[in-house]
Parts: C-alpha cells; sequence; structure tokens
C-alpha cells in the first residue's frame, strides 16, 4: 500500500477517498483492502480465509463502480475443492476452490511450464462468444497476421526467412480452425524459436463452443521468447505440441467425480439460495441469535435456507408471534451426517453441539 501511495499525485487523493480503507467482506475473517496503482481507479484487493487457506482477489475499478459488491457476490459462493475433484454444476475451477456461477460472458488462460523442458512455455486462451464474433465475416489467417504483425514492427525480412513447420486447417475436438507452426530465425538480441499456434473462431451464443486460442513457445525466460536457444528440436517440439493440443476438449457431464469418491471439504461455505452439496451440520455466518440457533442440519440437494433473526420478545412480538425476520447469510459446513442418520428423529443436539433455541 506505500508504495502504491508513493505513485499518487496529492491531487489524486481526493478522487479516492476510500484509498488506505480496510473493511469487512462478506464472509468471516475476510478482509477489503483499497489501493491504487495509477490514480485513475482503485486496485481492491480481498483476502479471504477458509479453513486453512487464503485466498486472494484483486480487482481494478473506476470510484464509481460498486466493486466491493462484485468481490462479495464471488466470494460468497467460493468453497474449498480437492485437488482431484471435478464439481458436476458450471462455475469456475480455481487451485483449491471452487466458484459455482454461470456468467454471460467467461474468459479462461492457463499457462503451463514442462519440468523437462523449461524453455517450453503453452497457454491456452479461451472464451465465450456473444452475438458476434470477433473477427468478422472474413477474418485473417494466422499467416496474414503474423506478416502484417511483422512488418508493422520493421521485420518483414525477418519474416520472409521463417520456416513453416505446418501450416493447414486442423479440427481439434469440436474446434475447426487454423494451425501454424513456425521457427523464427534469429535476430539481434532474439534467438531462433519455436512459434506455434492454433485459433478457432468458435460459434456466436454457444458456451459449448468457445473461441479458443493455443500458443506455443521455445527458447522463453523469465516469460520472454526467443532468450534461449530452444532445447528442443523441431521434431521434438512438434510432437510435444501434438500431444497437448490433443489433450484440449470441453469437460462432459460424466467428467464430474462420482459423489462416493469425495467429500465437500468441511469449511466450505454456500450461500442462501444456493444448492447444500453435502449433508451435514452448517452453521451461518453472524453472532446473533437465530431462531435455530446457529447451526442447523441441511440435506444434499436441499436449497440453503434463510436464517430467521430473532427479534426482542416484546408484547407486539408476543401477540402476532413475529418472532423475527429472514436474512440471507452463508453457511458453513461443519461437520458431515450419513444420509441413513438425517431421519426426524435425529438428535438436534449433536454432533457438534449447535447452540438452542433461544426464545
Amino acid at each position: 500500500m506505500n508504495e502504491e501511495r508513493k505513485l499518487l499525485l496529492k491531487t489524486d487523493i481526493p478522487d479516492l477517498p476510500l484509498f488506505g480503507k480496510v473493511i469487512d467482506g462478506v464472509r468471516p475473517g475476510q478482509k477489503i483492502i483499497f489501493g491504487s496503482k495509477n490514480g485513475v481507479g482503485y486496485a481492491v484487493y480481498s483476502f479471504l480465509p477458509i479453513g486453512k487457506d487464503l485466498f486472494i482477489q484483486s480487482v481494478a475499478a473506476l470510484p464509481e463502480k460498486d466493486i466491493v459488491g462484485v468481490i462479495n457476490s464471488v466470494a460468497s459462493r467460493l468453497r474449498l475443492r480437492l485437488e482431484d475433484e471435478v464439481p458436476p454444476e458450471p462455475g469456475v475451477c480455481i487451485e483449491g476452490g471452487f466458484v459455482p456461477l454461470q456468467a454471460e460472458y467467461e474468459r479462461a488462460t492457463i499457462g503451463i511450464r514442462l519440468k523437462e523442458f523449461p524453455d517450453v512455455h503453452f497457454s491456452v486462451d479461451v472464451h465465450k462468444n456473444l452475438k458476434y464474433l470477433p473477427e468478422g465475416s472474413s477474418p485473417k489467417s494466422l499467416r496474414e497476421e503474423a506478416k502484417e504483425m511483422a512488418e508493422a514492427a520493421g521485420l518483414g525480412a525477418v519474416f520472409a526467412r521463417t520456416k513453416i513447420l505446418r501450416e493447414h486447417e486442423r479440427q481439434l475436438g469440436i474446434w475447426k480452425g487454423e494451425e501454424q507452426a513456425l521457427r523464427t530465425p534469429a535476430y539481434k538480441d532474439d534467438m531462433e524459436s519455436h512459434d506455434f499456434r492454433f485459433h478457432s473462431r468458435g460459434a456466436v451464443h454457444d458456451p459449448l463452443q468457445p473461441q479458443l486460442t493455443i500458443q506455443f513457445d521455445s527458447g522463453v525466460k523469465h516469460d520472454s521468447k526467443a532468450k534461449l536457444k530452444p532445447s528442443i528440436t523441431d521434431e521434438e517440439a512438434l510432437a510435444i505440441w501434438d500431444k497437448l493440443i490433443t489433450s484440449i476438449r470441453v469437460r462432459q457431464p460424466n467428467d464430474a467425480t462420482p459423489p462416493s469418491r469425495v467429500r465437500v471439504p468441511v469449511a466450505s461455505a454456500v450461500p442462501t439460495g444456493g444448492t447444500c452439496p453435502e449433508t451435514g451440520w452448517w452453521e451461518c455466518s453472524g453472532s446473533r441469535p437465530t431462531e435455530d440457533g446457529l447451526r442447523r442440519l441441511i440435506k444434499a440437494g436441499e436449497r440453503m435456507p434463510h436464517a430467521v433473526q430473532l427479534s426482542a420478545s416484546g408484547l407486539w412480538e408476543k401477540l402476532t408471534r413475529n418472532r423475527g425476520r429472514q436474512i440471507e447469510t452463508v453457511w458453513k459446513l461443519i461437520d458431515y451426517v450419513d444420509d441413513d442418520a438425517t431421519s426426524p428423529k435425529a438428535d438436534a443436539g449433536s454432533p457438534a453441539s449447535p447452540s438452542p433455541k433461544i426464545a
């Protein structure tokens, strides 16, 4: 935060009245911090502890945007995820966590380094098309794009010496696209390197056919390509490329982890209105008394309920039998219960000694 403060002018501070503020988020222990890197808007950070893990959200936003609402909306849905767990519902998987949501627009990127070939970088960029395809009705080929970029940078002569290892249309699973595999020549401080690419425009309004771009580079050092002599030959580069890209596919329903294999981790959280993923004892956020105490036995598949916050026990409440008001909350799993043990006769005081009802 102090480093960000050094970048701001004195005239920037009045335009960013929340700069330096720390506020509580929607989840227990969550802290939201307001900074700024350029004086134009906020750089907002959210630190969210769940179980033994700490999740960090970071968003850049203009001052008038309700960025806290966006952060809390995501944070309220975030739950822990086992390393080999594949959730059955739509959402976003992150390391150790899962956010069940289905946004109209989604974009995901991932970069992969190979232990055996540390100078090789493989990346995937995939996102939904909405009402149109970004390239328009007559998209340029990968060769045309590469040539134009080289000429714009004054490297037309260098591009002319590029070796084409492969260049054709290719069907990759559901994606029909174009593949280009090049070995670019050395130039000034850059060494020769491999530059492979596959691109598919996908389809309009089809979440199962998103736009897909796959990139493969060799000679990478500190995220910059062509800075090292490639550790692989042309034949090895093509073999690795084919092995990696043919492993990419759209997730199928039967890919989900069978329920018998994995349980939702303790401390997982689900907001009011969400679907309960695990039968067990769930505790609502907050410390004020509720009609059922702070803990409830909820079965998998049920909707997470509202909490009924108790009102003061006055004459009006007794006459109207109005014991409280419904409030949205976040429920946290605190203990498992086997499905065959959730009969109506189940002891409401076990196993985690839920809070008793308060009159």
